[in-house]
């Protein structure tokens, strides 16, 4: 239960700045209204950013993902808000639907049983050499525990660097709709380990709209 730390997405009405982290200090893992899960990403928005948002999937005992139970072929992917850090409470369908656009899923050939890919869309928006813009999500059980993982790699600029993927921070204005800046935060992976060398990238608009 100490393991994650919680970052951000904005969804105001006229600003729209987004952090998404995964977690890394202190995790909240069982909650009564969805049961026992694994979160993914914190998604933290920059109005009330005491109330977070967690991206979650569920895993069984067997290490693999279980699936939604009402499209058995995707995994689960949830959210839920953590009012001031603490006090669950359900998404609003609209934010909901906001963020599975933002953040969508794709599954691979082989099933979900251990691996899916999310798309981080928001990188489409703006001048970035990553052409698949991919977020693995994973089980990692090397170091003894049962931890969900979330990597990617960057362009060819950074020689198709893998990264172990702890932040996004996206700015931007939700309506109409417009990208502005994409950070990625993370740490380098080489040879399937981590190095410690922490990346930070930015990724500006293609064109800036006011």
């Amino acid at each position: 239960m100490n393991r994650t730390t919680i970052r951000k997405i904005s969804l105001a009405p006229l600003v729209l700045s987004a952090f998404v982290f995964r977690l890394a200090a202190h995790e909240v893992t069982n909650i009564a209204e969805i049961g026992s899960h694994e979160p993914i990403l914190i998604v933290e928005k920059n109005v009330h950013p005491e109330n977070l948002m967690v991206v979650y999937t569920k895993v069984d005992a067997h290490g693999h993902f279980l699936p939604d139970p009402k499209n058995p072929a995707r995994p689960i992917l949830g959210f839920y808000w953590l009012m001031g850090g603490k006090a669950y409470k359900p998404v609003n369908a609209i934010i909901k639907t906001e963020i599975r656009k933002r953040l969508k899923l794709e599954l691979p050939p082989i099933g979900i049983a251990t691996h899916f890919v999310i798309y981080l869309n928001d990188l489409k928006e703006v001048k970035s050499d990553i052409k698949q813009p991919k977020i693995n999500v994973s089980i990692d059980e090397t170091t003894g525990t049962r931890d969900v993982e979330a990597q990617m790699n960057l362009g060819p600029s950074d020689e198709n660097m893998r990264i172990k993927l702890s932040a996004i921070y996206t700015e931007g204005r939700a309506f109409p709709p417009a990208v502005y800046s994409v950070t990625l935060k993370g740490e380098e992976i080489a040879n399937g380990k981590l190095t410690g060398k922490k990346v930070t990238r930015t990724y500006e608009a293609k064109d800036r709209a006011n």
